[in-house]
């Protein structure tokens, strides 16, 4: 059974105080508010080669979240050469929203304990707290513990991860704060105020909520917060690849399933399949209506859970494969 699909454990789902920090959430307040300025700057006073640039930056920068720390090292739905993992960790820098390492361990947990309070992106507190909230509130006091019991044996052999994890903020404030703010104040003479609260603030905060909503947008896109039920129990949805939170729980080595509530499109999902082209990214993980359909009585048959059923029946394809016609 792989890192990213096993099984959950039976928790009793039921909410620990959380304490609000203070100290963060007026560091929250004035990243904003920054933010908002560099907003109106980008209307009043910046250059426009300068908000083309902020919007090039946040897109590579979301690359690097969803086809990086997403799909390829917390989910592993495709296996990447060492210059687009290097590529993409790069990318993933420029966001500010901590190492690649620490984003997998979170995301393998909130998997692992989705919809439950040892998830620290708790659907059921509601869509702010699993955006937002958990940012500035104290952390469920098992969560040392519970760090622990998540396998990352796979992310600890990459040494790209792992180097980055050793020198993050080194390449953070140089990458996400030096160059860009740097660059066009250097190449097309922005006036410093613009390039710091455009391209620092403004752009920063907006790679971060786009970050976020990995964790939360499930709320967004169909999933009850009220719905005790766990993801797992909802089978009917398999056969369209319809209602996308509780299939993206359920299978998540499958590429592609979107960030943001699609399947099969969207902007990750096409660069994916250009780095496919490129010979960049191999062994593409999805799976079929049907395989899904033939897999349920082998469930029943051989008392086999059907995640780990679907993940050994799983397709990998590659450039050429992805050319066929496939449902």
């Amino acid at each position: 059974m792989s890192p990213q699909t096993e099984e959950k454990p039976d928790v009793k789902d039921d909410f620990v105080k959380r304490e609000i920090i203070w100290p963060k959430v007026l560091f929250w307040i004035y990243i904003h508010c920054c933010a908002a300025y560099g907003a109106l700057m980008i209307f009043t006073e910046a250059k426009l080669t300068t908000t083309l640039f902020c919007l090039l930056l946040i897109m590579i920068t979301s690359l690097g979240n969803t086809i990086g720390a997403h799909r390829l090292w917390a989910h592993k739905t495709y296996t990447a050469a060492w210059p687009l993992r290097l590529l993409l960790i790069t990318f993933q820098t420029l966001s500010m929203t901590g190492s690649v390492y620490d984003w997998v361990l979170d995301h393998r947990l909130h998997h692992k304990y989705h919809g439950t309070d040892k998830d620290k992106y708790n659907f059921k507190r509601g869509f702010f707290f699993a955006h937002m909230g958990n940012r500035y509130h104290t952390s469920n006091p098992e969560s040392e513990h519970l760090h622990t019991q998540v396998d990352m044996r796979d992310i600890e052999a990459d040494p790209i991860v792992m180097w980055q994890n050793r020198l993050y903020w080194v390449f953070a404030i140089i990458l996400g704060v030096i160059l860009p703010v740097n660059t066009p104040m250097e190449y097309w003479n922005e006036s410093g105020v613009n390039a710091v609260f455009v391209l620092g603030f403004f752009r920063i905060a907006v790679s971060i909520h786009m970050v976020w909503l990995i964790n939360s947008a499930n709320i967004l896109w169909g999933l009850d917060p009220l719905d005790k039920r766990s993801a797992d129990t909802n089978l009917v949805f398999l056969v369209n690849k319809s209602l996308w939170p509780q299939y993206h729980y359920l299978l998540p080595f499958d590429y592609r399933s979107g960030e943001y509530g699609t399947y099969n499109e969207g902007c990750s999902t096409a660069f994916l399949r250009i780095f496919a082209a490129l010979g960049w990214a191999t062994d593409l993980r999805t799976i079929d209506t049907n395989t899904i359909r033939e897999s349920l009585p082998e469930c029943v048959k051989f008392k086999k859970p059907l995640v780990n059923v679907l993940e050994e029946r799983a397709y990998k394809y590659n450039f050429e494969d992805l050319m066929k016609p496939f449902k």
